[in-house]
C-alpha cells in the first residue's frame, strides 16, 4: 500500500474500498471488484482501495502485492476514515462509497452487495444520471 493522491482521479467515478487483506470474504470478493476495474477503467472508472489494518504496514504491502490487486490501495489511516464520516460510518468490512465525477459521495455500502447492484450504480454514474433511492 502507498499514498494515494486522490487528485490524480478527479472527474472520474471512484468505488472507495474499505476492506482487510486478511479477511477471507473480501479475498474471495477480490475478483469480482477487479472486473469492475476492468469493464469500466475506459470509461472513466477507477476502484480505490482503503486498508484498515493495525498490522505492520509491510506485512499488509506484502499482502497487496501479493494478491495482485490491480487498482490503487492504500492505507486508510485515522484522517482518511474520518473523511468518510468515521468509524460509525464505516462499521463493516467491506464498505464501499460511490463517488461520482462531481467528487460527492453518490451512495455508501455497508458490507457485500450484490454484483449487479454495483454495476448498475457504476454505470448510472459514469452517464451522469441520478441512483435510484436503494431499496429497504
Amino acid at each position: 500500500p502507498g499514498e494515494i493522491k486522490t487528485a490524480e482521479y478527479a472527474g472520474k467515478v471512484q468505488l472507495v474500498l474499505f476492506l482487510r487483506t486478511d479477511d477471507a470474504a473480501c479475498r474471495g470478493s477480490l475478483g469480482d471488484w477487479n472486473g469492475l476495474q476492468k469493464e469500466f477503467a475506459a470509461r472513466g472508472f477507477t476502484l480505490v482501495g482503503a486498508v484498515t489494518d493495525e498490522r505492520p504496514v509491510d506485512v499488509v504491502a506484502a499482502e497487496v502485492v501479493a494478491l495482485d490487486i490491480p487498482w490503487p490501495i492504500g492505507l486508510a489511516n485515522a484522517p482518511v476514515v474520518e473523511a468518510f464520516g468515521g468509524p460509525a460510518a464505516i462499521h463493516a468490512i467491506p464498505t464501499a462509497f460511490l463517488i461520482g465525477r462531481d467528487g460527492f459521495v453518490a451512495r455508501r455500502y455497508a458490507g457485500f452487495v450484490p454484483l449487479q447492484t454495483l454495476r448498475d450504480d457504476i454505470v448510472l454514474a459514469l452517464d451522469g444520471q441520478p441512483l435510484p433511492d436503494p431499496k429497504p
